[in-house]
């Protein structure tokens, strides 16, 4: 979701130094920034804090301007303490990069190179599989093995980076990143969890259902993504790392239910 506010970024101001994981060079290397590893503060006229963590702010603390959402009680560490829009988290973004004049166009995009797609060996055509989420079982549904064993198409399972996956399908792990979009170009459609995989997918152009339990596609679906959505007891989106509630009851989801919402 940040590629849009970062290209935006790029394109009024001399040079932007992006702060990211360790696949970050590889997520923005068409945008013409210079990556650094995340925690890692150099000197700028300002910072443009996507993360809306008190860590962030407090890091950014000595550069002249600090343009932040006005979260996680960190209020006094912005010079420009952006109010919150209760939507999707990309209208977030693109408040925060109009702060500094930057105007975002458009989705997130990201293609693999003509390399890449010629190295790419998964069967065209195929059903891409994620089910994984850093964010733990409150938004990892359960019957991703019990669709594959229906679906008549090839089934590929896929993990992002640092991610590990325990099946007996085929796997992709999401390393690099660049054959990882090569192989979901050649997908018919990518299901997953609300995950950073799915979003991945949608930037790469591939079809993509989500599967939502603790969160909710109107702050954090991927664009033009189809949702699926369980139960709602009462309690969701609750975004909790665990649910206090046996089964995870917003993730009780048929498999037919799921099936019907694919392409």
């Amino acid at each position: 979701m940040a590629i849009p506010a970062i290209a935006a970024l790029r394109r009024v101001a001399g040079e932007v130094i992006v702060a990211a994981p360790r696949w970050g060079g590889e997520l923005y290397r068409a945008l013409d920034v210079s990556v650094v590893p995340r925690g890692e503060v150099p000197d700028a006229d300002a910072a443009l804090l996507l993360a809306p963590s008190f860590r962030a702010a407090w890091e950014a603390r000595r550069l002249p301007r600090r343009v932040g959402l006005r979260t996680d009680h960190r209020w006094p560490l912005l010079t420009d303490a952006i109010k919150p829009l209760r939507r999707h988290r990309m209208d977030d973004f693109a408040a925060l990069a109009a702060a500094l004049g930057a105007q975002v166009d458009g989705p997130p995009r990201f293609a693999p190179t003509p390399d890449e797609r010629a190295a790419a060996t998964v069967p065209e055509g195929h059903l891409a599989l994620n089910p994984l989420s850093p964010s733990g079982p409150p938004v990892m549904w359960r019957g991703f093995e019990r669709l594959a064993e229906r679906s008549e198409r090839p089934v590929v399972f896929y993990a992002g980076p640092g991610d590990a996956l325990d099946t007996s399908h085929p796997t992709r792990i999401g390393q690099p990143l660049g054959a990882l979009a090569a192989s979901l170009e050649r997908a018919h459609a990518m299901l997953s969890n609300d995950s950073g995989l799915a979003h991945f997918a949608r930037a790469v152009g591939v079809p993509t259902v989500v599967i939502y339990g603790s969160t909710a596609p109107g702050f954090t679906a991927p664009a033009g993504s189809i949702a699926v959505e369980g139960p709602d007891p009462g309690c969701r989106p609750c975004y909790k790392k665990r649910c206090p509630y046996a089964g995870v009851p917003c993730l009780d989801i048929p498999v037919e239910t799921v099936e019907r919402a694919l392409p």
